[in-house]
Parts: structure tokens; sequence; C-alpha cells
């Protein structure tokens, strides 16, 4: 089975290698934009392309440079025409990572320009320099990239990168590349916390297909990275490890999700001994050390309830919780406080755990009564927090089978199992679901399509209580004889 997926899979990358033609498109117009932050960097690309040939066939769109791996390319990715996401896009390229994909552009009846939008994710692009900072030093961060210029399997007319920082100034940058550079004009621009390379004009494709449907680099082209140094002032936060726990009781028309998080602040580590004096002491000043984790935001679905928040040693107080809006809904929001301020290097394990009425995410499929579709997300996203490893496991009730999973996202591992406790007869379903490299975009629903039949310990149950209403258990008094004495 294997090898015939794999034979199938080469011959699907053989067949498109053969089939692309790089001079069916033109690139008119290519604009890229670099949202600099710390754990996460978002690109977003805007595509402006014209078919030069009748029925050109789909639109081959590069996600991440040859020289990249699976570990260091696109982390999430989306592509927009008009305001649509277009859903299904099968990669073209190589197995072993996200390398190309085909987009099925209608070319414009005139043969117009069309447009299009591609938005993606970096993860752990940018680390700290210096590496280590005093308790109230300045943060940097340092962005690299191992290819400055756009790839395209096509020739572009005009091309324009910018990097944006998040503090609007830019310390250093690596020079910029000069070829297909008007003679004489500067092939960057800074101003404040932007930096601007090109406009770049007339630049050939920079990766080709080649015969066996492998990403390559194009004949005469060179790599040049790119390196921005940049401020950051905010902690760099990143989830090594999180586990959600959902699971489903219809007695208490509960779902309940708990998250075990394992927090790490990976910004610049921390030089010396940290000084609690000096650290009160800056709370009194207008600006607060901004690499230092001191609370964190937790949002929660709308009309949650019943938050609790504990760590290794027991329950924490300092929090704060906002419910929904009783009537506007909207999502509730957990305020979390740490028993000690992370620094950079420093970490924290702790649990969150809420309750949701089960009814505003299980319903019927119509016309089949049995068959219930559960809604779980994935997970909770926190603003410029990358996830490592992220596991969801969904406990479902004693009965449920035939469970189809639905993930709207690429993963790592899906897994069924068995989960029995005492009050169980044959166990209760178990699916666990594993993905690394998480972003906020992935804060999406998983859905759980199920057939569900009750089970024996729960007929046993149903059972038993009829016939404890049929007993008369109470106690009375004993009916009084009466003793004739002759």
């Amino acid at each position: 089975m294997r090898l015939f997926s794999a034979l199938s899979a080469l011959l699907l990358a053989a067949a498109t290698s053969l089939a692309f033609d790089p001079s069916a498109y033109e690139n008119t117009h290519i604009q890229r934009t670099y949202e600099l932050g710390g754990a996460a960097t978002n690109v977003q690309t805007v595509y402006t392309v014209r078919a030069l040939k009748v029925g050109p066939g789909g639109y081959e769109l590069v996600l991440d440079s040859p020289e990249e791996g699976v570990q260091g390319g696109t982390d999430y990715w989306e592509v927009v025409q008009g305001g649509k996401v277009w859903d299904s896009l099968t990669v073209q390229s190589r197995s072993d990572g996200k390398k190309t994909v085909t987009i099925p552009l209608e070319p414009a009846p005139t043969g117009g320009p069309l447009t299009f939008t591609l938005s993606q994710v970096l993860v752990h692009h940018s680390h700290p320099l210096p590496a280590s900072i005093g308790q109230d030093d300045e943060q940097f961060l340092m962005f690299e990239n191992n290819q400055t210029m756009v790839e395209s399997l096509y020739s572009t007319r005009k091309e324009t990168i910018k990097y944006r920082s998040p503090s609007k100034k830019i310390i250093s940058h690596s020079p910029a590349p000069e070829k297909y550079i008007t003679v004489g004009a500067n092939p960057s621009k800074k101003s404040g916390g932007t930096l601007t390379l090109g406009p770049y004009t007339s630049v050939p494709p920079t990766v080709a297909l080649s015969r066996g449907g492998v990403l390559t680099r194009a004949p005469g082209v060179e790599v040049e990275p790119i390196r921005i140094h940049y401020p950051y002032e905010e902690p760099v936060k990143t989830i090594e490890k999180l586990v959600r726990l959902a699971e489903v009781s219809h007695w208490g028309d509960n779902l309940n999700v708990e998250d075990h998080i394992r927090l790490v602040n990976t910004g610049a580590h921390l030089k010396g001994q940290f000084s609690r004096i000096q650290y009160q002491m800056a709370r009194f000043r207008p600006t607060f050390p901004a690499q230092i984790i001191r609370n964190i935001i937790y949002p929660l679905p709308a009309h949650s309830h019943s938050p609790y928040y504990y760590d290794i040693i027991g329950n924490i107080s300092t929090s704060n919780f906002r419910p929904s809006h009783p009537t506007r809904g909207g999502p509730a929001l957990l305020e979390l406080r740490p028993r000690y301020p992370i620094l950079g290097g420093w970490m924290d394990e702790f649990t969150v755990g809420w309750d949701m009425r089960l009814g505003d995410w299980l319903r019927s499929v119509k016309g089949h009564a049995a068959q219930k579709v559960l809604r779980v997300p994935f997970m909770t996203a926190l603003p410029g927090v990358v996830v490592d490893e992220a596991e969801l496991v969904i406990t479902l009730p004693e009965g449920a089978r035939d469970v189809n999973v639905t993930v709207p996202f690429p993963v790592d591992t899906i897994e069924h199992s068995t989960h029995k406790t005492y009050l169980d007869s044959i166990g209760r379903p178990r699916i666990t679901i594993k993905k690394r490299r998480c972003v906020e975009k992935h804060e999406q629903d998983v859905y759980f399509q199920k057939v569900f039949t009750a089970g024996v310990a729960t007929a046993v149950m149903f059972a038993a209580f009829a016939l404890a209403k049929r007993l008369d258990v109470r106690i009375s008094k004993a009916p009084q004889v009466a003793v004739v004495v002759g």
C-alpha cells in the first residue's frame, strides 16, 4: 500500500512537471510585505498576473525556497482571490513538504490582469540579539531569511519587498540585492520602521520544476539572504507543549475543556540574577521592561463558565474572569497572573479549564437523529504566540461509533483509541490529534461526526432506575394484632 502511494505521488509529480509551462503566465507586479514580530512573522504577497496563452491552465504558486526544509518553510498559508479563500488546493510538488500549489485561475475575458493574495506565517525566523540582556535593558531581535527575492516559476515585470518593524524602528540590515535594479537607483530605502527593497524589474523565474516534480533553483539565479535587526518591545512567547483535553457529557449537557500549557519566554535571556526590588521599582516607571511576561489574557469561547486555573503547586487566585455579555455574547476573557514574572529563558507550566453548554457545540444531522456532529476548537490562539507542539484529545460518550474526523488544515497524526473508567462497560471512544508549529490561524474548529447509541452500562442503569421506581422501599409500621384473652 505504501509502495502504491509513493508510486502515485511520483507519477503525479512527473505529470505536473511535464504539463507545466513557465511561459503560460507573467507576473506583472508582485508586492510582498513582512510584518516582523516575535516568534511568528506574517507575510502577505499580492500577485498581479496575466495569462500569455489561451487556456494556460492553473497557476503554479511557490510557497518555499528549494533550500528550505520542512522545518524552515511556511507553517501556515492561504490564498485569497476576490475576498474568497481558495479551499482544497493540492500540493503539486514534493511529497515531503509544501512546495508549490496549483491555483485554478480563470483568465479575464479581455485578457487583463488577475490579482490574488498569498498569506503566510513563518515561525521562529527571529532570534534575540544580543542573546542575554539585563533585567531593565531593551530587547532586540534579528530576523533572518535565506532568500530575499520572491520565489516564482514565471518571469516578473516589477517586484517590491517591504519589511515592517513593530517598534517603528530598524537598527540595521544587510545589503539589498542590486541585480535587476535600474542603473543608478538605490536598491533599498529605510523610512522609520519600514525597509523597502526594489522595485526590481525584468526578473526571470527564480525556481524551476525538474522532470521528477522537484523544485530546483533556476540556472543563473543566486540566493542572497536578508538580515534585519530591530527592537522588540514585547515578550517573545512560545508554548512548547499544549495538550487540550475535551470531554463530552450528555448527562450534564456539558463540554469540558482543559488546557495543559508549558509557556516559555524565548526572548533575550536574563543576564545575571533576578532582583525582586528592581522589578517592583520598575512598576512605578513610565515604561516597564517589555520583555517580562507579567500576565496572560486567555480568550475563551462565548458563554464559557466555571473557569479554573492552577499550576503544579495548586490553585492560583490572582486571576480575573470577564464572562460573555448575556445578550450580545462575544468571547469571555480570563486574565491570568503567574506566580512569578517570566523573564527571558524562564518557563511556567499551568492548567486552564472551563465548561460550555453542550447544545452550543453539538447538533443532529438533518434527517438522521442518531447521527451527531460535534465541533471542538483545536486550540486557543494568543496574539503572536507560537505553539511548538499541540495535541487535542477528545473523549466521546460511551456508545459513540463510526466517528469521522474533519480537520480544516493538515495535521501530523490522528489516533483512535478507547478510554475506560470505572463506570464504563465497553469504554469511550477517544481521538487524539497532533500537530507541530501552530500559529493563531490554527484556531479553528475540528468536527467529529458520529453515530450515537446507548451503551450497555447506560441501558443497565435505565433498567435499574425503572425497577427501583416499582419497588416500595418505604419503611412502614408493622400491623397491630389484637390479642383476645379468654
